[in-house]
């Protein structure tokens, strides 16, 4: 048994964005997305269109009204990632050590596979009670116990 990774919690079908986008802070509204993989015609990775990013825009245009630019102008770029093998705790480590909310998630040729998200680790660990692949380890609980009900059984020492 293997231990959860970044593969087995990422989102595969979200949006990215090319350089030459126009508009991209509206899509990411619309699309109620934090952030967006902005890579090129053959899907590598050229760095991310973060709220955060488009917050400095923004601001930094506000006596000059609103900007207009494409989101190669604006990205983070480079853009961390992680590969589909990073543990889940490698990648909570990136989120407890850097701002970011979103990461991607990238191939061995640097192409977007997925992303995954600070809610995407989250759900995983609350989720560990129920998931022995979390720790890598053999499920140890006896056969009866399932749910919230075994788990008072266990508290109680029955």
């Amino acid at each position: 048994m293997h231990s959860l990774n970044a593969s087995d919690i990422m989102a595969r079908s979200e949006a990215t964005l090319a350089p030459d986008t126009y508009g991209a802070q509206a899509q990411l509204l619309k699309a109620r997305l934090t952030g967006a993989p902005v890579v090129d015609e053959t899907g590598r990775l050229l760095g991310m269109l973060t709220e955060r990013d488009c917050l400095k825009v923004l601001v930094g245009g506000a006596l000059d009204g609103l900007p207009s630019g494409r989101v190669a102008d604006y990205m983070s770029a480079p853009a961390e990632a992680v590969t589909p093998e990073a543990s889940l705790f490698d990648v909570a480590h990136l989120f407890l050590t850097r701002s970011f909310r979103k990461l991607p998630v990238v191939d061995a040729d640097h192409r977007v596979v997925g992303q995954v998200s600070r809610r995407d680790v989250l759900s995983a660990i609350a989720s560990s009670r129920d998931n022995p692949r979390l720790f890598g380890v053999a499920e140890r609980r006896p056969a009866d116990d399932v749910g919230v009900d075994s788990a008072m059984r266990l508290a109680r020492g029955r």
